[in-house]
């Protein structure tokens, strides 16, 4: 039997190319094809423009992602996307996905994973993890995370406020992700919990136009973005 290339899910980290790890990067050079996703075929691909410093030369596949919540059409459009990736595979070329932050949270990758390894359970792959948007932030900050035996919750904003309260009462600290869609809801329920003066907003973390507010108790204005978030707690160092 032919031999099958290998498939590789890249976390390509936040925003600046050099938030990419050494191996994500020594990944990308090797391999023969990258596929990229995108909304619409066409769209310029933020993910894409992290790994520019990289490419050489490499051949770059566009996968079209549906953009809708109803499931069928979604199950249908990753096992499209896969059948496009495991074509290359078995021509015996090695492949990488590339994914903005890490590969595995929040991310489009485990998806594609899943519909590949349905449709052909042997295959190897490997996941290359990515920095994480919350963990640059927090850097960017000079914010610690969590300390002690404090933990930590990553909860995308858009579950509900409801679901955000219950949590927010529950965590030391507490990363909302997502939080451009409902930013105005978000910050209502952090007034009305007192817990405007523990949080910091950054907005398009490592990108070009990155907005960074370390006390929203004192913000005059927070910028409405899709790549934004807001990190919840005292964040001492040490």
């Amino acid at each position: 039997m032919p031999v099958k290339g290998k498939f590789y899910g890249i976390g390509v980290g936040p925003g600046s190319p050099d938030l990419l790890t050494l191996k994500a990067a020594d990944v990308l050079r090797k391999v023969p094809v990258i596929f990229v996703p995108v909304r619409v075929q066409g769209e310029v691909s933020r993910a894409q423009e992290i790994i520019s410093p990289f490419l050489d030369g490499q051949e770059i596949r566009e996968l079209v992602f549906p953009m809708t919540r109803d499931s069928k059409d979604l199950e249908e459009g990753w096992k499209q996307a896969a059948e496009g990736v495991l074509s290359t595979l078995n021509e015996g070329q090695d492949a990488a996905f590339i994914t903005l932050g890490d590969s595995v949270l929040y991310s489009t990758y485990s998806y594609l994973m899943d519909a590949l390894l349905k449709l052909e359970p042997d295959l190897a792959v490997e996941t290359i993890s990515g920095i994480t948007s919350f963990s640059a932030a927090a850097a960017l900050f000079n914010r610690a995370l969590t300390s002690g035996q404090e933990a930590l919750a990553v909860v995308p904003a858009t579950r509900g406020m409801e679901y955000l309260k219950v949590v927010l009462a529950a965590f030391e600290n507490v990363a909302l992700m997502k939080v451009g869609s409902v930013l105005d809801d978000v910050l209502d329920l952090l007034k009305d919990l007192g817990r405007l003066e523990d949080a910091a907003f950054i907005s398009r973390c490592g990108m070009s136009g990155q907005v960074m507010l370390d006390n929203l108790a004192s913000a005059q204005e927070v910028p409405r973005d899709y790549f934004s978030l807001i990190l919840v707690g005292k964040g001492k160092v040490g």
